[in-house]
């Protein structure tokens, strides 16, 4: 058989070393060049470098002709989104992924996705369940086989709740960092109610100090945590944290365990982008913006950059940065005339961010967030910049 094994660390490297007896075309996927180097010394086995969540990377591993996948990396959210694009793009007839908290199988379940609880001694196992073995040999894991067929089956997705997206909405936002800061103030500034997930014990010192919202530390892609988040009567899920697969997941556990009705997820892969929207993520925000940003923020002379583009409804936030020239510079932000279909977000000055009102004057070197479709960027900038 043609086998891919994604991850070569405890289990997965006793479950190549097992596989490798028998006549089978084995190839191995790692992001750790260390690790694929004491693969390649190892076994005989072809590896290759990179992230398995990246379609690429599967297709270049074999994936369109492989038989069987093993997604055995220390990361759930990893092993599912890597085991679903196998399943669901390279129509890869069986694959397997380990889990580590047994509460959490129904999630690959649902997606089609065989799932084992193993430890390294359950990598011999693992090994079997591909081949025939002898009497004496399934007799010794028969008691395996036993408890993994009591296992209670997994409960059904929960039925998605209708979208009701009356003023004000509730809106849960997983990922703290730069992303989900200035969106939370933004929903936040629009009267909405929100709740921001952290899980970095720093970022989340941070956030919970400067929004006048909710935050919670944890993994928001577990049913526990978005439980405790109020999931159950959530309106929208954004999830923008810096990993696909933390992305993917969380609003896969949002509309799977809470029938939220949309959920919006941060990419920033490119390449991942469709793979999200074909496993059931209803919005995705391309990161690719985010590579404009830092290429403009290196010159010196730019004064507006792109900091979040969203797919949907053609929005963008973007930064200006005023100067003594700036014919905003003075006035109140009230006094001002924006074009329509933008929003004033966020007045960074000195260091703090300010929730601007209509008595706020706008001061040189500030800097400006605003929300704003796509249509109007040209009048918005000549607003608060002048120029043509």
């Amino acid at each position: 058989m043609r086998i891919i094994v994604i991850g070569y660390g405890r289990v997965g490297s006793q479950a190549v070393r097992r596989l490798s007896t028998e006549d089978h075309h084995i190839t191995v996927i790692d992001k750790d060049r260390g690790v694929l180097e004491r693969a390649a010394r190892d076994i005989q086995a072809r590896v290759v470098f990179g992230d398995a969540t990246d379609p690429e990377i599967l297709r270049q591993a074999g994936a369109e002709k492989a038989d069987v996948v093993f997604a055995l990396t220390r990361s759930e959210n990893t092993n599912l989104m890597a085991a679903q694009i196998a399943k669901a793009l390279f129509k890869v007839p069986r694959v397997v992924a380990v889990v580590y908290e047994v509460a959490r199988e129904q999630s690959f379940h649902a997606a089609g996705i065989e799932t084992l609880a193993l430890t390294v001694a359950g990598a011999e196992f693992l090994a079997l369940t591909l081949q025939g073995v002898s009497a004496r040999t399934e007799a010794a894991f028969e008691e395996v086989r036993r408890t993994l067929a009591e296992r209670p089956a997994p409960p059904a997705p929960a039925p998605l709740r209708p979208a009701q997206y009356d003023q004000p909405m509730y809106i849960i936002v997983v990922g703290g960092g730069k992303v989900g800061y200035y969106l939370g103030r933004m929903l936040l500034n629009k009267g909405h109610e929100v709740t921001i997930i952290e899980n970095n014990p720093e970022i989340y010192a941070l956030v919970s100090n400067q929004v006048e919202c909710p935050v919670i530390r944890g993994d928001g892609s577990t049913a526990e945590v978005l439980e405790k988040a109020g999931a159950n009567r959530c309106n929208v899920f954004v999830a923008v944290t810096n990993h696909d697969h933390d992305n993917l997941i969380a609003c896969q556990v949002a509309k799977f365990h809470f029938g939220i009705p949309k959920t919006i997820a941060r990419v920033k892969n490119p390449k991942n982008e469709s793979v999200l929207q074909k496993l059931g993520v209803d919005i995705t925000v391309s990161s690719t913006a985010l590579i404009s940003e830092i290429i403009e923020s290196a010159l010196p002379a730019s004064k507006i950059r792109t900091v979040l583009n969203i797919r949907a409804g053609n929005l963008e936030i973007l930064e200006f940065s005023l100067d003594a020239s700036s014919p905003v510079v003075g006035k109140h932000l009230k006094d001002v005339v924006f074009p329509p279909n933008t929003n004033i977000v966020t007045l960074l000055r000195d260091g703090q961010a300010l929730v601007p009102r209509g008595e706020t004057a706008f001061q040189q070197d500030d800097t400006v967030l605003a929300l704003a479709h796509t249509s109007v960027e040209g009048e918005l900038r000549r607003t608060l910049l002048g120029g043509e």
